[in-house]
């Protein structure tokens, strides 16, 4: 049931909100995200401000884009994710759980305004992109900064360490990335096939947005329960490096997308638009009650080492 994964309100906090917001309200949503982080490790965010037919037109501009013939969209393909290099993925080229015989989805990654887009193939994409990427930037800003309230620091201890979501990669890792799930053959039902495997994010928190289709799993608590897509709301996870930065108080959650059951899903594509945000490059991570339970890395660093096994 979506009920297993916590639902909270950002109608004080969220885009539309102008004024600063009061002290008690922001209080209840830190106590909230960090109970849902400390547990789930997801949750859902209703009310936050993000325009529906803003994301609604980046899935219609990405799916232009993704319907052009591979070789076009070749053109476009890019290298791992530590060449600093925007663009197109492939079916079967990034491989995220090692016992996946295949992963059926293409992506295609920027990581700021100036990078590089399909123009001439899909000339709404870019504007559909950075009309949404810098308020997901912000909400993220206001996410973090409740989270960094819940942990007892001061309320800029995470947000300024994220100044640079999707300024370039030279600075900031954060990637926009839009993600496609092509309707699926007779022979790719086979075992070890599936859209996207078991695995958790890399960076610091996720921001996930998804269309009507679903099929995203969440691994609480050793049972597999639906992230079930809910018109108007954004799901939200946190990363591995959120983990190691928490001493493990906040849990970086596995989840994965399998072939559906149902025939009409599995003839149908399926999207969803990913916020991935990382820590600035050069900020050292450390964890934040000063144990030595993790040593200390550097944020680029630590990314680095963690998706050389990613890509094929």
């Amino acid at each position: 049931m979506a009920n297993d994964i916590p639902m909270v309100d950002l109608a004080d906090i969220g885009l539309h909100h102008l004024d600063k917001p009061r002290e008690s309200t922001v209080d209840r949503v830190a106590n909230e995200l960090d109970s849902a982080f400390s547990t789930v490790g997801f949750v859902y965010l209703k009310n936050h401000g993000v325009e529906q037919q803003t994301i609604d037109n980046v899935f219609q501009a990405s799916k232009s884009f993704f319907q052009l013939p591979d070789a076009i969209k070749d053109v476009y393909r890019c290298g791992k994710p530590d060449s600093e290099s925007d663009g197109y993925t492939g079916k079967d080229q990034e491989i995220l759980d090692v016992s996946s015989l295949h992963e059926i989805r293409e992506a295609y990654d920027v990581a700021s305004p100036d990078g590089i887009y399909p123009d001439q193939h899909a000339p709404e994409f870019r504007k559909a992109i950075n009309k949404l990427a810098p308020q997901l930037s912000e909400l993220t800003t206001r996410l973090l900064k409740c989270m960094a309230l819940a942990l007892d620091l001061e309320e800029d201890f995470f947000s300024s360490r994220h100044q640079f979501m999707f300024h370039g990669a030279e600075r900031n890792r954060t990637i926009f990335r839009s993600l496609y799930y092509p309707t699926l053959s007779d022979t790719d039902i086979q075992p070890g096939v599936v859209r996207c495997g078991a695995h958790s994010d890399y960076g610091a928190i996720t921001l996930l947005l998804q269309d009507d289709m679903g099929g995203l799993e969440v691994l609480s608590k050793g049972e597999w329960i639906p992230a079930t897509p809910i018109r108007g709301t954004i799901l939200v996870n946190l990363g591995d490096l959120m983990q190691f930065w928490t001493s493990d108080r906040y849990v970086a959650t596995v989840h994965r997308v399998l072939v559906p059951e149902e025939e009409v899903r599995r003839r149908s594509t399926r999207q969803s638009i990913a916020f991935f945000v990382h820590a600035d490059n050069g900020v050292m991570i450390s964890p934040i009650d000063g144990s030595e339970k993790h040593i200390p890395v550097e944020a680029l660093a630590y990314l680095k080492s963690r998706i050389s096994a990613t890509y094929k």
